[in-house]
């Protein structure tokens, strides 16, 4: 416990009691694994059974490390996936203790009485806010409280986001997980604000500016993202709002959610826009993720998903021998300079090379044979005579074939670094000369 902060504590006093169902909403970055992983350790014993939902393997195994270093080890967190056999799971239901299990295989777990679960002590559902009535992890309540009313329910989310849009999102988690109450603890929340305010981070902004490539593309993406906005509202009754517009086109650069935004604002007359409004849609959708690919993906990985993007309307991709429809925007000046922006951040085409293809394949292959030959008939060189001519040897040889074998001639590789990688060797290189110094000075 010496390494929670005071409101991890409150927060667990309020949640540990096995007898409380209730769902803890936490902003982002205030710890909320370290709460969980606390809480596990006060139910880790043989006699209890508590199973965690909702995680993938990374993040389990990445909670079961967290686990090990608070002294969680024996056995400590197992990970039971598809590829765990029946008989052994079936086994570790029965010696107890803490489980992530998939939500996929506790249903069948469950509903073929492999688990009992009159012996669960508990359900811990992380990403609460992923719930809904479809949902797996809500079925999973419905069957557990149907076998065992004793159990504790505790759900977990750190993207209060999620909750403020919707019909009434907060009541349906609640409702399909079965919880009475809720506990929300914003950044602003008094004993959070006293906790972070008794030491404040020195934060230093750094500010990396795109390449002129990457400015290129960026610059028209939001020419696409506006011409797909236009042409939403000459299809919608009534029209998009202008300032609404402005807000949706500025929220593009920077959040994922921008379709939905769009689609949330377009509710009360989605019954009325055409097939063609739709599409458009869903094409923000895909704008938006081009957006964030370009600052996440290197040039080859965007590039490539550029190509998938092409493919994709390409012939036979809509079916056998079907044609997908091209959204309007691939059909723009500004698509143009994406794609062709993009394939020069990777490589660029010489095409005054294609007169002569296999003059240079030609020439270093007739060196190499040419050496292979010399090699055969003066013997292997000595070390104390031929140093000389080995090192011009390989030099001569470096030198008559500089480009791999499989590039074609008329191809020049680019690849563009992204930017940050430049900027985080920087601030690396400046905090060891600063350790450097602190070292000397001590």
């Amino acid at each position: 416990m010496s390494t929670l902060l005071d409101f991890h504590k409150t927060i667990l006093e309020e949640i540990h009691d096995p007898a409380t169902n209730e769902l803890l909403i936490l902003a982002r970055g205030l710890g909320l694994r370290r709460i969980l992983t606390t809480l596990l350790k006060i139910y880790d014993s043989p006699t209890n059974l508590v199973l965690l939902l909702n995680t993938d393997s990374t993040e389990a195994s990445a909670i079961g490390e967290e686990l090990g270093l608070l002294g969680c080890r024996r056995p400590g967190l197992r990970i039971v996936g598809y590829e765990t056999g029946k008989k052994e799971r079936a086994e570790l239901y029965r010696h107890g203790g803490l489980i992530s299990v998939t939500s996929r295989v506790l249903v069948v777990d469950i509903l073929q009485g492999d688990l009992p679960t009159a012996l669960v002590t508990g359900l811990l559902v992380l990403h609460a806010e992923r719930v809904t009535p479809l949902s797996l992890e809500a079925f999973i309540v419905r069957l557990f409280r149907e076998q065992n009313s004793r159990g504790f329910i505790k759900a977990f989310s750190d993207q209060p986001e999620h909750i403020t849009s919707g019909m009434s999102p907060l009541k349906t988690i609640m409702k399909e997980l079965q919880l009475r109450s809720v506990r929300i603890y914003p950044r602003f929340h008094d004993a959070i604000k006293e906790n972070l305010a008794a030491r404040k981070a020195d934060v230093v902004e750094l500010y990396q500016p795109l390449t002129p490539a990457m400015r290129d593309i960026h610059n028209a993406l939001l020419a696409c993202i506006t011409a797909t906005l236009d042409e939403i509202g000459r299809g919608v009754p009534g029209g998009l709002d202008l300032p609404l517009q402005d807000t949706l086109t500025l929220t593009a650069t920077y959040s994922r959610s921008f379709d939905a935004l769009v689609r949330r604002h377009l509710d009360s007359v989605w019954h009325k826009v055409g097939p063609r409004t739709r599409a458009l849609v869903a094409d923000l959708g895909i704008l938006g993720r081009v957006l964030g690919y370009l600052l996440t993906y290197d040039a080859l990985a965007f590039h490539t998903y550029l190509e998938t993007l092409v493919a994709t309307y390409s012939e036979g991709a809509g079916g056998v021998g079907a044609k997908a429809q091209k959204p309007a925007w691939m059909l723009t000046d500004a698509a143009n300079t994406i794609f062709t922006t993009a394939k020069r951040r990777c490589y660029v085409v010489d095409r005054s090379r294609d007169k002569k293809p296999g003059a240079g394949a030609g020439q270093a292959d007739d060196d190499d044979e040419a050496w292979a030959a010399l090699d055969d008939d003066q013997g292997p060189p000595n070390p104390r005579t031929n140093t000389t001519i080995t090192t011009t040897t390989s030099a001569s040889k470096s030198t008559a074939n500089p480009r791999p074998p499989w590039l074609p001639p008329q191809l020049t590789p680019v690849l563009e670094e992204q930017p940050k990688w430049e900027l985080l060797v920087e601030v690396l290189e400046e905090i060891e000369a600063e350790i450097v110094r602190m070292e000397g000075a001590y």
